[in-house]
């Protein structure tokens, strides 16, 4: 008996000692991964795909930067047809991948919040570029951010441009594409009954143009990724820290995943699932009165010709394109 008893207490005591050795294993990684972030980096000029076009500038917007991960050359091709249609002078930079050792560095993070690595890295992809807009010195310099996974409407240009000079004064954030966001307040119609919108829920960062004092505001409220990017921007417009104006119909929509490879930021699982996905939004976009905009008027990737998009990426990428890194 006495001995039966000894065994059952030296196995609760085992079984103490491995649960705090294991609380406290798992608490000094998460002190250690949580010191040791690396730090997102402006992305170098050196790696950028320059697409010349002589579009360089869009009212206040300076430059325009196409984000695409190195591996995805389909994307990247769709772009480069896209922006040389329009004519539009941009720069593709790498995005960061779920391997990215910035992104895996944070792993941590998705242990208490509600955030998956896929969005961490979607998340790094765009700080690089607010840090690149943040280091201006002029509070209303402009950039476009475009998401390789989209279209446009072929008068961009034409539209961006009609809006007069005092609109860019005052948001912090416009929204080219469809975000699932009830219109708010009509700021102002332009060319083509084009409208501009005090965006209520601005859910998306496929296609925004952002100006440099909103980037340094952005960079101090996003500096640690705590939720996916455009949820916490959601937060911070019904918090009145942001202003955001929104376009409608959208000048930009997200293209359908064709690939055969799946979704790099939203992977989804079966078609049978982005059905369900598609058919949730459609019902929640229309119970919030939402503008359902997911067609373009004039698609522009219709008149692409992506032969010779892929033969003028052959000729131009180099270094991290060329490798063709996997995720």
């Amino acid at each position: 008996m006495f001995r039966e008893n000894k065994h059952v207490s030296i196995c609760l005591l085992c079984t103490i000692i491995f649960s705090l050795w294991y609380w406290y294993s798992s608490s000094f990684i998460f002190i250690r991964n949580d010191s040791i972030d690396q730090p997102i980096k402006r992305p170098l000029n050196t790696t950028f795909i320059h697409l010349n076009g002589n579009v360089k500038t869009i009212g206040n917007v300076k430059q325009m930067f196409v984000i695409n991960l190195p591996y995805r050359e389909d994307r990247r091709i769709g772009s480069i047809g896209l922006f040389q249609k329009l004519n539009f002078d941009a720069f593709i930079v790498p995005a960061y991948s779920i391997n990215s050792p910035e992104i895996r560095s944070r792993i941590h993070l998705t242990r208490k919040n509600s955030i998956r690595l896929v969005e961490i890295a979607c998340w790094a992809s765009h700080i690089q570029l607010w840090l690149e807009i943040a280091s201006s010195a002029n509070d209303n310099t402009w950039i476009l951010i475009f998401e390789d996974d989209i279209d446009l409407e072929l008068s961009t240009y034409d539209i961006l441009q009609s809006f007069p000079s005092h609109l860019w004064t005052s948001p912090d954030i416009i929204q080219l594409g469809y975000c699932g966001n009830a219109p708010g307040r009509l700021i102002y119609t332009g060319l083509q009954d084009y409208r501009l919108h005090q965006a209520k829920h601005p859910g998306c960062t496929h296609a925004y143009a952002i100006r440099s004092s909103s980037a340094r505001k952005l960079l101090s409220f996003l500096s640690i990724p705590l939720k996916p990017i455009d949820d916490a921007i959601i937060d911070f417009v019904d918090d009145k820290q942001l202003l955001v104006y929104s376009i409608h119909p959208p000048l930009a929509i997200q293209q359908v995943n064709t690939s055969a490879r799946r979704a790099d930021v939203s992977p989804v699982r079966s078609r049978f699932m982005y059905q369900i996905k598609t058919w949730t939004n459609f019902i929640f976009d229309t119970w919030t009165g939402a503008e359902i905009g997911r067609q373009l008027k004039n698609s522009t990737l219709a008149q692409v010709n992506l032969v010779q998009a892929n033969q003028w990426r052959i000729q131009h990428e180099s270094q991290i394109w060329k490798r063709n890194l996997s995720q």
